[in-house]
């Protein structure tokens, strides 16, 4: 045989080899990686007033639809915010609401990149209680000088599901921590909540704000971003009270977003 078929053939063998090992790789991958959540199940941080230089609680929030018996996340406080400690300094302050609780207990440690990672279990593998509300609370101290709005993030959040024992990866959350007293929806500042400030969020999504557009009062839902859910929640503001007329007229004709309101 000539020498450059053998080559041929020992290149030919080499890359079906690569490829094998490629398509094992990717089937283990597969086959240890989490799946994700596609249910809806997710963590929520609702807004948080900082009364600055004190220590205050702050909640996070779990919705789910499946079981889970334990969990896992990793939580980012932004300049001028940290997690409380005990008297002895030795522990962070953190609890598990007595909704959702079980026989679980919880643990928390400020980790190498900064991050607060919390982690609870149950020793009996026993599920969280309910479908959705406070999941577990932190003590947190702000500065004296803290100034708002800033971001909380929850990153690396993994649940185990109760029915297979399945790790499940939540996508990351974010809240927001502000100094300053905000009426939500009110995002013209004239102390109401009503067609006009949806007219004015939807000017802010195009890209078209208007020079006094209050960005923290437009942040309805307190994820750190302002979009369609936003102005959800707005109308379900505005359903709920007085403007509940003035948003069923704007609604039986053509709302114009380049009106003057």
């Amino acid at each position: 045989m000539r020498i450059d078929n053998i080559q041929n053939l020992q290149t030919s063998s080499y890359r079906r080899c690569l490829r094998v090992a490629l398509l094992f790789f990717v089937i283990q991958w597969f086959a240890i990686s989490p799946s994700w959540a596609g249910n809806g199940d997710k963590i929520e941080v609702p807004r948080l007033k900082i009364n600055p230089g004190t220590t205050q609680q702050m909640v996070i929030q779990l919705k789910n639809e499946e079981e889970y018996t334990a969990f896992q996340a990793e939580i980012y406080f932004p300049e001028g915010i940290s997690p409380a400690k005990t008297a002895d300094g030795k522990n962070y302050i953190v609890s598990l609401s007595a909704d959702r609780r079980k026989d679980h207990t919880i643990s928390a440690n400020v980790v190498s990149d900064g991050g607060l990672k919390v982690a609870a279990i149950s020793m009996n593998n026993e599920s969280l209680k309910g479908k959705s509300g406070d999941l577990f609370y932190i003590d947190i101290v702000s500065e004296s000088t803290f100034e708002g709005p800033k971001t909380i993030e929850v990153k690396d959040i993994l649940f185990t599901r109760t029915s297979d024992r399945k790790e499940i990866a939540f996508a990351n959350a974010s809240g927001i921590a502000d100094d300053k007293a905000v009426k939500l929806g009110d995002v013209n500042g004239d102390n109401l909540v009503n067609v006009t400030d949806i007219v004015a969020t939807v000017n802010y999504i195009m890209e078209k704000p208007s020079p006094n557009f209050n960005e923290a009062a437009a942040d309805v839902s307190g994820d750190g971003e302002i979009n369609v859910t936003d102005i959800v929640k707005m109308v379900s503001i505005i359903m709920s009270g007085s403007g509940a007329r003035e948003m069923m007229e704007a609604l039986g004709g053509t709302l114009d977003l380049n009106d003057e309101w």
